[in-house]
């Protein structure tokens, strides 16, 4: 099929580049490019914690798969000022 799309300068100029590194064509990359992109997962994820279902103990959870990994909490001070009226 063909069809006509409008993509910015800056764009074109990485893909043409890449395409070359690549030794494809631009019509051979930007059609990787596409099916890459459609076949990726969703994004949508099955909550780590679900694996824990049946078991008696969250050990096996670690912080890699908890989805918590490198969350330092809320900032209660920020929180603090937000929530009183006097400031």
């Amino acid at each position: 099929m063909r069809t006509t799309v409008d993509i910015p300068d800056h764009l074109m100029k990485k893909a043409k580049i890449k395409a070359v590194q690549e030794g494809i064509t631009l019509k051979k990359m930007l059609i990787n490019c596409l099916e890459k992109e459609l076949s990726a997962p969703t994004g949508k994820k099955e909550a780590p914690w679900r694996a824990l279902r049946g078991e008696e103990s969250a050990d096996s959870l670690n912080p890699e798969v908890s989805g918590f990994d490198g969350y330092a909490g809320p900032d209660w001070y920020h929180a603090s000022q937000v929530n009183d009226p006097d400031t």
